[in-house]
Parts: structure tokens; C-alpha cells; sequence
């Protein structure tokens, strides 16, 4: 009788072994389920890390151009004063000649 009490105790020992086995065994299969797609090819990139990249690429690229802008203005102002001073050159300095009305 003492042979039989413990065989039962042992295959209820198994069965937990085995209830706590497959449960973890469960468990780590649903976790590499989560984590498999994330060691496959590229990382997954959060997408507002990527936004505000592009967003700074963008600034960057507006105040190169807004810098730009102002150079060329800065050009386009020196490049009006050189032709008013060449206009000025081209006058004559003499004063304009006086007619006498004819009588």
C-alpha cells in the first residue's frame, strides 16, 4: 500500500512538473513571438523619431536658403549702387547751356 500512496504521488508530482514545463515553455514562445519581428531585417523605427529628423533636415536646409537670400540681396544692392555711380560718371558736369529766347 505504501508502494502505490507514493507512486501516485509521484505521477502527480509529474503532472505539475509537466503543467509548470509546458508553461513555460508556453511563455517563452509568446515572448520570442513579440521579439522576432524586431530581430528580422531593419529595426523598426519609431515613427516621430524619423519625423523629427526630417523636420531638422528642413530647418536646416530653410535658413541655408534664407542665408543665401540675403547674400544674393546683400549683391543685388552693391551691384545697384555701382550702376547709379556709372550713370553719374556718364553725365556731363557742365551745366546745361542757357538759351537766349529770339526776339
Amino acid at each position: 500500500m505504501a508502494w502505490k500512496t507514493r507512486s501516485t504521488m509521484t505521477l502527480s508530482h509529474i503532472k505539475i512538473m509537466m503543467g509548470a514545463i509546458g508553461a513555460v515553455v508556453l511563455s517563452v514562445a509568446l515572448s520570442a513571438c513579440g521579439t522576432a519581428s524586431a530581430t528580422k531585417g531593419e529595426p523598426k523605427r519609431d515613427p516621430a523619431v524619423d519625423m523629427s529628423s526630417k523636420v531638422q533636415a528642413l530647418q536646416k536646409q530653410l535658413q541655408e536658403r534664407d542665408k543665401r537670400i540675403e547674400e544674393l540681396e546683400s549683391q543685388l544692392d552693391a551691384l545697384k549702387l555701382i550702376d547709379e555711380d556709372r550713370e553719374k560718371q556718364r553725365k556731363p558736369l557742365r551745366p546745361p547751356m542757357i538759351l537766349e529766347p529770339s526776339q
